[in-house]
């Protein structure tokens, strides 16, 4: 056997070692993107906001917040081509370079708007951002001291700044705007819109109480009818209720997330369990998509014991051969995280489960066309003895 060179001896242990660095900062690495991606998408929602107050009928209003809002797509073009290259990376490209003439040829605020906000959620789709908390949405009351004491000199007492752009009172302005936006707006590693006095040390759940807080300055005042919630029931649970913007919804819809919210503990009552439990797997999915695996099985749970779990009775009624294999369903995918299976086969089980779970949803949903069946059912009876009297009626003028 030929005898190694001393220095080729540790070969194998440098090259573990590096494959240990290597592990050991990916994820650091991966935070830094979403960081980044997350600095981009603020910026875009700014323009998508702001440019009604600096265009207005094809004609620069305000030069400076014009100037402002083209640095800003400026700033998150350059961002993107720091970020890892992916899939779908050239045409988000695309996207802001057409967003960028858009603002130049100062184009219809409806264009912009639209330009701006498909850009930020590019953005956040393509570096995997997680725009929705998995616990429920903490009321706003818990950021009331937070704000009277870091955010009212500036916002006025109810959002009432004389500014423009500190104004957070406004119906129109604040419903281009979602609650992920609102909350990357108060992040802590960031000095872009806040200074580190005001948001440098906030945790999480802080973040999204102020973002609730914020989103009920210009919440209307009374709640939407009942009927709001089984005509948009992606409304009043997560994700939808943190990721939507309500200006891209018809007017019904509009107003009822736009209370819903402001208010997101008077929603749980109106969220069906099993809605709760797709909206966890959507969020689960994406942590894992993003890398975060600890997050990713800490959804899946949450949403097996607080939405599946609660459902699985009814749905045992009404579909046992359904019941069943979504019991297995959440086991294996459960698992599988456990084992750290490849991530295909991973991203497979969510998505098998997840269709489950809106299959169980549909079923479990009082159909209102039942009733319209039976009613059909009872006209066509009812069209048959007509036509049946009728037709022996005619048969015996002839005799």
């Amino acid at each position: 056997m030929p005898r190694l060179h001393p220095r080729q001896r540790y070969l194998p242990v440098l090259a573990l070692c590096l494959v240990w660095g290597w592990a050991w900062a990916q994820p650091a690495v991966d935070q830094q993107n979403r960081s980044t991606a997350a600095r981009a998408v603020n910026l875009l929602s700014f323009v998508a906001v702001d440019y009604p107050e600096a265009v207005v009928g094809g004609a620069i209003r305000d030069r400076s917040l014009y100037r402002q809002l083209q640095g800003n797509v400026a700033v998150a073009t350059s961002l993107l081509q720091t970020l890892p290259d992916k899939p779908g990376r050239a045409q988000l490209l695309e996207n802001l370079r057409a967003l960028a003439q858009a603002v130049e040829k100062r184009a219809p605020v409806a264009e912009v708007r639209q330009r701006a906000n498909t850009a930020a959620d590019r953005f956040a789709a393509l570096y995997q951002l997680p725009r929705s908390p998995a616990e429920p949405l903490p009321p706003a009351g818990e950021a009331l001291a937070l704000y009277q004491d870091r955010c009212q000199h500036c916002h006025g007492v109810r959002g009432d700044a004389p500014q423009a752009e500190r104004k957070l009172n406004d119906p129109a302005r604040m419903a281009n705007l979602s609650l992920y936006d609102f909350y990357n707006v108060l992040e802590p590693t960031r000095n872009d819109a806040h200074d580190a006095d005001v948001d440098g040390d906030l945790s999480h759940r802080e973040r999204w109480a102020l973002a609730v807080m914020v989103a009920g300055f210009a919440a209307p005042e009374s709640a939407p009818a009942l009927e709001r919630a089984r005509e948009y029931p992606a409304l009043v649970g997560l994700p939808g209720a943190a990721i939507l913007r309500p200006a891209e919804l018809p007017p019904q819809a509009r107003d009822a997330l736009m209370w819903w919210r402001a208010h997101p503990q008077e929603t749980a009552h109106l969220q069906h369990p099993l809605a709760r439990a797709a909206g966890l797997l959507y969020l689960a999915q994406s942590a894992y998509r993003g890398g975060d695996t600890a997050s990713a099985y800490h959804q899946v749970m949450l949403g097996l014991r607080e939405g599946y779990a609660q459902a699985r009775p009814q749905l045992v009624a009404r579909n046992p051969a359904l019941a069943a294999q979504l019991d297995q369903q959440w086991q294996e995918l459960r698992q599988s995280i456990l084992d750290r299976a490849p991530s295909n086969k991973v991203i497979d089980k969510f998505q098998r489960l997840l269709g489950n779970v809106v299959r169980a949803r549909e079923q479990m949903q009082p159909s209102s066309g039942s009733a319209i069946y039976a009613w059909a059912a009872i006209l066509f009876v009812a069209a048959l003895g007509l036509g049946a009297l009728l037709w022996y009626r005619l048969r015996r003028r002839r005799r």
